[in-house]
């Protein structure tokens, strides 16, 4: 499959029309993981495992998710019509998480799976610290304390806060 990039200039503005207008309609931008090509137990034999992520507004600036099928069905037609295969039919299942799901599930604060927003103030050294200031035995882990968001900076998260604790 092809590699496809999008300048970053265009990311930033097609997220700016879905905070400002909503997602319907529009191409999301998404990333695409065939994650049984790296691990075939991810899926039957003769057939494959993707996992796709795209940007979403949080349950704050987009709180009803009814168009759920609708937005994931314009990302599998766009993905389809770039690799020249019309995966629909070859769907077996698929799980669909929206920030409502990650609300409920994983109890992130309106359903942002990054944490905190992105603000220069809440960025570096500026995100809250993953210790509690009145209580020492109170740490704090995720994406939402330093360093910042995504999975490998909530693993290093992790691991900074077991060196506080063994006090290394």
């Amino acid at each position: 499959m092809p590699r496809y990039t999008i300048k970053e200039r265009e990311m930033i503005r097609r997220i700016a029309v879905i905070y400002a207008v909503g997602v319907a309609g529009f191409i999301i931008p998404y990333y695409v993981n065939a994650v049984s090509k790296h691990n075939p137990q991810c899926a039957p034999e003769g057939c494959e495992s993707l996992f796709i992520v795209c940007p979403v507004p949080s349950l704050q600036y987009k709180p009803d998710w009814s168009d759920r099928d609708e937005i994931v069905d314009s990302i599998l037609g766009d993905f389809s019509k770039r690799i020249g295969i019309d995966i629909m039919p070859h769907i077996v299942t698929r799980t669909i998480y929206t920030p409502q799901e990650w609300e409920k599930q994983f109890n992130l604060y309106m359903g942002s799976g990054l944490g905190l927003s992105h603000r220069l103030s809440q960025i570096g050294a500026l995100r809250p610290k993953n210790y509690d200031e009145e209580y020492g035995n109170l740490f704090y882990v995720g994406a939402s304390t330093t360093p910042g968001a995504g999975l490998p900076m909530a693993v290093i998260s992790a691991e900074m806060v077991c060196k506080r604790i063994l006090g290394e």
